[in-house]
Parts: C-alpha cells; sequence; structure tokens
C-alpha cells in the first residue's frame, strides 16, 4: 500500500484544521477498515463467479487448458480490475465539489479539454476509452451563487461518472448535469469521444470507429454562437 496515496486521497483533506487529529484519525481509519472488509468480500464473490465463467468457457471451447500459468490467478485479477474501474460508484459528487470559488466578475468560458478516461459499457461490459472536454459559463448576473472550480475537479467529475458501468450517453449527461447542480453557471457544455470494445472487437468490427456525443444547458443551448465559441476552443467539428 502506498501510505502517501491513501494520505492523500482519503486523509488530508479531513485533517486540516482539526482540534484532535489522533481522535479524528481512529474514526476514520476504522471506515477505511470496514471499507476495504467489505471489497475485499465483494472480490471474492466475483472471482468465484469469474472461476465459473472460465469453466463456461472450457465447456464451450474444450482444447483451452484452464492449467495454463497464466490463467492462474486470472479470476481474482479480473475481480479486482471490475473494482477499480468501478470505483466511480464510490465516489460523491459533493466531495469532489467540496472547495468553490466565487465566478466574481469573470464572464467567458472556462474549458478544461482532451480529460483521458476509461469507462465500462453497460451492455457487454466491454470497456471504452476516449476524451472528453467540458466547459462552462459562469453566471455573472448571479455572482454570489455562481461558482468557478479548480481544473483538477473539472478531470476528477469526469472519471467520478467514467468509472461505473453505463452508456457514454449518460456520461455525458451527468457530468453536464453535475457541473450544472454543484457550480450555478449560466450554461455547461460536454463533448465526449469514445472507442467502443463492444464495436471495435465484436459484432461489427469497427476497428477506427468513435462515437461522439454531447450534453448541453443553459445558454450554451440557446445560444449557437457560444456553441461554435466552444466546439472551436476544442477543435471538434
Amino acid at each position: 500500500m502506498s501510505f502517501e496515496k491513501t494520505y492523500n486521497n482519503d486523509l488530508a483533506k479531513l485533517l486540516v484544521g482539526i482540534p484532535e487529529p489522533e481522535t479524528y484519525l481512529n474514526i476514520e481509519l476504522e471506515k477505511i477498515r470496514e471499507r476495504a472488509l467489505s471489497l475485499n468480500s465483494s472480490r471474492e464473490q466475483m472471482s468465484k463467479g469469474y472461476q465459473m465463467v472460465l469453466e463456461g468457457l472450457a465447456q464451450a471451447f474444450p482444447d483451452i487448458d484452464l492449467n495454463d500459468p497464466n490463467l492462474k490467478g486470472s479470476p481474482d485479477r479480473m475481480a479486482r480490475a471490475l473494482i477499480e474501474i468501478c470505483s466511480g460508484l464510490g465516489t460523491k459528487e459533493e466531495e469532489i465539489f467540496s472547495t468553490t470559488f466565487p465566478a466574481e466578475d469573470y464572464n467567458q468560458v472556462i474549458i478544461l479539454k482532451n480529460i483521458d478516461f476509461v469507462s465500462l459499457c453497460s451492455h457487454h461490459f466491454f470497456p471504452f476509452t476516449g476524451r472528453a472536454s467540458v466547459g462552462y459559463l459562469p453566471d455573472t448576473s448571479n455572482p454570489k451563487e455562481s461558482r468557478v472550480v479548480g481544473l483538477s475537479k473539472l478531470a476528477r467529475i469526469v472519471d467520478c461518472h467514467a468509472q461505473r458501468p453505463q452508456l457514454q450517453e449518460r456520461l455525458s449527461y451527468n457530468v453536464m448535469k453535475a457541473i450544472e447542480k454543484n457550480l450555478n453557471p449560466a450554461g455547461v457544455m460536454v463533448v465526449v469521444t469514445g472507442s467502443h470494445g463492444c464495436l471495435n472487437c465484436r459484432g461489427a468490427k469497427k476497428e477506427n470507429a468513435e462515437m461522439i456525443t454531447s450534453a448541453l444547458s443553459g445558454k450554451f443551448k440557446d445560444d449557437s454562437k457560444l456553441r461554435k465559441e466552444f466546439l472551436s476552443l476544442i477543435k471538434e467539428n
């Protein structure tokens, strides 16, 4: 375990300003312990399921050797991989947007583009990968309520919604709604480009095919010039 990573990801923010950090830390460590045991129980259950999948594959194709050294431990690796790729299900939006700042008089589009992601198609449980570009326009007519946020938070909200079983359409919409809900901007626009394993590796087998989806709200939906500005800045036609 990388204790530095655990500290930075889970504990550092919680300990800021705590008058009795040792007492608070004991409570948080107990929560981490309970969560780790719960995840381990899930891993064990999924590993048994993946073992059944391999045995079913051997029934369909008897030439496969389940004693192949490369397959030893595969059910456990498959289980751990699924827990990792679905980790967004355990991430809360409010934690990502826990620190925001007043938008004040800034009235131009804020964009973070080419955010890499890995997600999981809920139809076939094949991975799909791609990039997302997200932008929002602060609402200067309501400067007390409209907020801006650090750029890393825009990347993290994409990961939060990408790392779960879903459709790309839902990913685009949920990222847009999360920014809209937490920052109260005048508008949000999200464009997602994805390459889907269920299309590239099976079925139609179109290796170079990419899917593009978008989600818009507020002024991005009403103002065609603003949409064109966004698309021009991220170089999406």
